[in-house]
């Protein structure tokens, strides 16, 4: 009877070694979890451009051909701003107008930085309206505009649904990140440049 008591024993530290263990490695992969969907969750709230989608236009691309368009949206500002900065990416290139004034223009490729422009001085209380020309070589692209400015917040005007494309709704790609452009980032090197350009 000793025997067996020894043996039961040891089985029993054994098995409970070995719940130990299993118990530990699997608290250990839940926290790596909760930490890795926290981290993306923080990524994906600290974005650059908030909740902004990326668009197009809507027009049935049937082969690879030119594209110009004019994306629009208005804003309404009932009270003085003190600073307001707009975020852009547009693939392949892009004229950036505010009240038909051109506050921006470049070109761009997936990988680029967002390019960011200083617009405090540009909003006295009214309605503003935004435009933005787009142009691809092969039709295909993607719009990403992101507006903050103060009294409104982070993102007071951002591309969606809302915008008007040849008297339409913009078409939607999704939130970033999407293939090929994933989260264009802030480079503090393009970051304001100057509305008067």
């Amino acid at each position: 009877m000793p025997a067996f008591l020894l043996i039961l024993i040891s089985a029993l530290h054994y098995v409970k070694s070995g719940a130990a263990l299993w118990l530990a490695a699997i608290a250990i992969t839940a926290a790596a979890t909760v930490r890795a969907v926290d981290l993306a969750w923080r990524r994906l709230e600290s974005s650059s451009t908030g909740h902004a989608k990326w668009i197009w236009d809507a027009g049935a691309v049937t082969h690879p051909a030119p594209l110009r368009f004019t994306a629009s949206r208005s804003l309404v500002i009932a009270e003085p701003v003190s600073w307001a900065r707009a975020k852009i990416f547009v693939q392949y290139g892009y004229v950036l107008r505010l009240d038909g004034r051109q506050v921006g223009a470049g070109e761009m490729r997936p990988g680029d930085p967002l390019d960011v422009y200083d617009l405090s001085s540009a909003f006295p209380p009214g309605v503003h309206v935004f435009e933005i020309e787009a142009e691809s070589a092969t039709g295909i692209g993607g719009i990403l505009f992101a507006l903050d400015i103060s009294g409104h917040g982070r993102g007071a005007v951002v591309s969606d649904g809302s915008w008007r494309i040849r008297g339409r709704p913009a078409w939607v790609w999704g939130e970033p990140p999407i293939y090929p452009w994933l989260f264009p980032l802030e480079k503090t090197a393009r970051a304001f440049r100057a509305a008067a350009q």
